[in-house]
């Protein structure tokens, strides 16, 4: 498993998708931060901490998921992968594995981006950097938020395992969850919307659910036979 999961990591280190995708995302940080800007409020700011990082992170992570899961599909390059490898699971969890460390890290990255940023303007006791207690559960809720968007997104890809095709199907759920009240942040697409923040949010369960099921679906997938 170690010398997949190490495989895993020098394919996603040497593909130009995973470099595109973290630098979207630091440039999200920077577009948000200027054109939305911090908020005025230190307990808005405090409580907007989670969500600036959680999803402008999440989202891009969960992209990367779904690149990660699909792109030796269209290489054709996970037939000696499955070929030589005792259990097509294990090519599944080396992937999610893999994806989740850097998910982890990026998400990290971006909390602790936008709370130096509070910190600077609001100051260390607004921002309660004196709260270990806190500050670490911000960070728990929003790592966590970003690594089951980036798991979810594993799991699509190895369920479809054709990226365009996961492409437009999480665009075209989220706006129907959107739409309808009943799955508005309660469903797979849109739940990661309401799933950060200092104590997590309502979402969370949710994402936390809707992960679990996609990835107990992918793990069924990966059984069947390479024929695409």
């Amino acid at each position: 498993m170690i010398r997949m999961m190490r495989a895993e990591l020098y394919s996603l280190r040497t593909t130009p998708g995973p470099w595109l995708t973290l630098l979207a995302v630091g440039l999200a940080q920077f577009f948000a931060l200027l054109v939305i800007g911090m908020q005025g409020d230190p307990a808005a700011a405090w409580a907007g901490l989670g969500p600036s990082a959680g999803e402008l992170t999440g989202y891009p992570m969960l992209l990367l998921g779904v690149m990660a899961a699909t792109h030796e599909h269209r290489f054709r390059t996970i037939v000696p992968v499955v070929l030589t490898t005792p259990g097509r699971f294990r090519v599944l969890t080396a992937k999610a594995a893999s994806l989740a460390m850097v998910a982890a890290l990026a998400a990290a990255v971006s909390q602790t981006f936008w709370l130096g940023t509070a910190v600077a303007r609001h100051g260390g006791p607004a921002m309660r950097t004196g709260h270990l207690a806190d500050l670490a559960r911000l960070y728990a809720f929003t790592i966590g938020g970003v690594v089951l968007l980036g798991l979810f997104g594993v799991a699509l890809g190895a369920i479809v395992r054709n990226a365009a095709t996961a492409f437009v199907i999480l665009p075209v759920g989220a706006l129907v969850e959107a739409m309808v009240p009943l799955t508005r942040y309660h469903g797979p697409f849109t739940s990661g919307l309401a799933a950060f923040g200092p104590n997590g949010g309502p979402g969370t369960p949710f994402l936390t659910g809707w992960t679990v099921v996609a990835l107990a679906f992918a793990a069924i997938a990966v059984r069947w036979d390479i024929t695409d």
